[in-house]
């Protein structure tokens, strides 16, 4: 059953750290006013007009304090004992003795202003109202009708009575978790809404009160500010980033992904939902543009060729400077056959859909992603010079990398190459996986005869040498282990028995089905009833020691689909679906979209699509590898064993969103962890699972 998909809200971000030519740094305050942004910065005020950012300061001997955006679109800021508003491009003055310590406009655009331990209005002229008693620290003000409301650092005070004195609400006498109020904002319905340090309160007269914390969802409890928008969304700063509470959802923005610095100092929220983010090293825009999955594929696609290509070759990009993605270069990896087949399957998927659906460029130009990447993928079991053996990666003469020192990389005799050796199951995997997707889907029949050619030495290598792959010196290589005595007689291999088995029977497999030579179907068979093989794949997701190899889950995945479009008989199908579907069980709450899709392929059962296409959606359009960091987070339950490499995980996948950055192979659950903004994901993780969803019809664009 197709799941349709409009166009969705993709949250993006642009950060602003420089103005004039100048760092923007130290930003204290933003504020909204007609078309304009306001702020204050460490290089004084400064104004973004809809085109561009401006300095607009005066002849000030001190930094100027707070702003006010009006309702009319004009702009006021304090300096020093001085209140200047902006007119006719020039700051006029308003008044000359209220040093502000917080203010606000009511409904009628009256101001209401704090100074000096006094409550001031201002319609025309200035009114002092009442004195503030007690030695308390003001925060901010709020009115909503008749009512005016300090968040002060001893409780919430509201002015009441026809003499104007304060009433306050304590701790001690009402539900104020503390009486720590940081700021308070009110809503048109009179519900105030209050940042604290243990929370956020909503109050809504008498007994109204709705305590915000961390086991609502909330991942800051430690605030500073909130700010309401128009289009419903409430935003919280914090010292540990922002935080969004939209349609009853909550978003947590921080790291450089999105900020320029986690130390929030203040928000200010456009009437389109936009959010301006005054951080102490910038400003950060946020928001939510609208786009269907098919356009942000479109977007990758591009990303993919002109930052993540060498040689045909697709993997990570490594930078010269923190988040700079033109800089550096793309990355000779360990597993450059297994990123580069996986791109390929996506290449061939997205041909095959252009075709189907009649767009005759889309097609040509994924027809040419996918052969010029095969061709290079089938180019590592030929570089090696060893019958059915691929190489990991090759480097070629004219790059920086080429000659450097290590015990893995050959040099061929030409001398225009160096090839990396003890290649792994990893490899074997991703090449059979894309060699039978594109035997299956390309229209070239010579270069289709190429990958069946290849497959078939691969798989005979594999067999001749008693189900090892044997690197140059003779040995097996580290993981390249698929034989029956390892896998059901040597301990040290329990743990892989089941994964390995399903490996070699995709293999086999799929090289029948290329070949039609009825000897891999023997041998497959064989392995089947003399070595049960199909039986030990029920069982092939296992945790060792409580840890789980995520990398292992998409292997299994990748020979589940390999395997499965091609075994027919009932029979055996009833043995290997168990598997399967335990698998995907397991697996079923982390969304993972490749996953869910490949199980819905294969299996024709619902596949939790929409929580899929989520997942696609949650994808950051910035896929830098920023350092991120949860464990510090009120909302996040952190799980008693610890990751594959030592890292703290949560009981429960974030939003990808908030997580560090990381390919299907990576832990779901890590909270904390990137490379300090010096790599560059390539997109094939978003676009493999989007296009085999769309060629198996399993979600389609209305």
């Amino acid at each position: 059953m197709k799941f349709l998909l409009g166009a969705f809200l993709q949250w993006t971000r642009q950060w602003l750290t420089e103005i004039d030519g100048m760092v923007l740094s130290d930003v204290r305050q933003v504020a909204v006013a007609g078309n304009c942004i306001w702020a204050i910065t460490g290089v004084g005020m400064v104004c973004f007009d809809g085109n561009e950012w401006r300095t607009i300061s005066a002849d000030w001997k001190e930094t100027p304090n707070h702003l006010l955006a009006r309702r009319d679109g004009t702009i006021l800021v304090n300096v020093g004992e001085e209140i200047f508003f902006w007119r006719n491009k020039q700051w006029q003055i308003l008044s000359k003795s209220l040093p502000v310590v917080a203010w606000t406009e009511d409904e009628s655009g009256a101001i209401w202003l704090v100074a000096e331990k006094t409550l001031w209005r201002y319609q025309n002229d200035w009114e002092r109202v009442t004195h503030i008693p007690f030695n308390v620290e003001v925060r901010s003000i709020a009115c909503w009708r008749d009512q005016v409301a300090l968040a002060t650092s001893f409780g919430l005070w509201f002015l009441q009575g026809k003499r104007f004195h304060f009433k306050e609400l304590l701790k001690d006498f009402s539900p104020l978790p503390t009486n720590d109020v940081r700021d308070v904002a009110v809503d048109s319905f009179g519900h105030w809404w209050l940042a604290t340090e243990k929370g956020a309160l909503v109050f809504c007269g008498g007994d109204g009160w709705l305590h915000l914390t961390g086991n609502d969802g909330m991942p800051i409890e430690n605030l500073l500010k909130v700010r309401l928008g128009k289009d419903g969304s409430i935003w919280f700063a914090s010292s540990n980033g922002a935080i969004c509470l939209k349609d009853g959802e909550w978003h947590y923005f921080a790291s450089q992904r999105w900020l320029p610095s986690d130390d929030v100092r203040d928000i200010a929220v456009c009437n389109d939902g936009s959010a301006f983010i005054a951080t102490a090293k910038g400003i950060a825009r946020i928001w939510q543009q609208k786009m269907t999955l098919a356009e942000k594929a479109a977007i990758f696609e591009q990303q993919v060729n002109e930052r993540h290509k060498r040689f045909g070759y697709v993997t990570v990009r490594r930078l010269e400077r923190q988040g700079d993605v033109i800089s550096g270069r793309v990355e000779i990896s360990d597993n450059d056959g297994l990123w580069t087949a996986l791109y390929v399957a996506s290449e061939c998927f997205r041909y095959s859909v252009a075709k189907r659906e009649g767009r005759e460029d889309e097609a040509n130009e994924a027809l040419r992603n996918a052969t010029e990447s095969l061709k290079a993928v089938l180019f590592l079991e030929q570089v090696t010079g060893i019958k059915g053996l691929p190489a990991r990666a090759v480097r070629h003469k004219n790059e920086p990398e080429f000659g450097a020192i290590h015990p893995e990389w050959h040099r061929t005799e030409d001398g225009e190459w160096e090839w990396k050796g003890d290649t792994s199951s990893d490899e074997i995997v991703g090449h059979f996986f894309a060699y039978s997707i594109a035997y299956d889907l390309l229209p070239d029949e010579d270069l289709k005869r190429q990958v069946a050619e290849t497959a078939k030495r691969i798989a005979d290598h594999i067999i001749e040498h008693g189900f090892f792959l044997v690197d140059v010196d003779g040995k097996p290589t580290t993981w390249g282990v698929w034989a029956p005595d390892k896998l059901n007689h040597d301990a040290t291999w329990w743990g892989d028995k089941g994964l390995n088995a399903l490996e070699l029977l995709a293999l086999l497999k799929a090289t029948y089905h290329m070949t039609g030579d009825e000897r891999y179907e023997q041998i497959y068979r064989s392995l089947i009833e003399h070595h049960h093989y199909a039986l030990n794949t029920v069982r092939q997701k296992v945790a060792i020691n409580g840890i789980t190899n995520h990398s292992d889950d998409e292997l299994a995945f990748l020979s589940y689909y390999t395997l499965l479009r091609y075994e027919t008989d009932a029979e055996l199908r009833r043995v290997l679906m168990m598997s399967l579907e335990r698998t995907w069980k397991m697996e079923r709450k982390e969304r993972c979209p490749l996953w869910n899709f490949i199980y819905g392929a294969l299996t024709g059962k619902p596949c939790d699509a929409e929580a899929a296409a989520k997942t696609l959606q949650e994808i950051p359009m910035d896929l830098v590898h920023w350092d991120v960091r949860n464990s510090h987070r009120a909302d996040v339950k952190i799980d008693e064993s610890l990751g594959r490499f030592g890292e703290l995980q949560a009981v429960e996948p974030l939003p990808f969103t908030e997580r560090p950055m990381h390919k299907w192979n990576g832990n779901p659950y890590r909270l904390d962890g990137g490379a300090n903004g010096m790599i560059e994901e390539d997109a094939t993780f978003f676009l493999l699972p989007y296009w085999l969803a769309r060629f198996h019809g399993l979600i389609g664009e209305s």
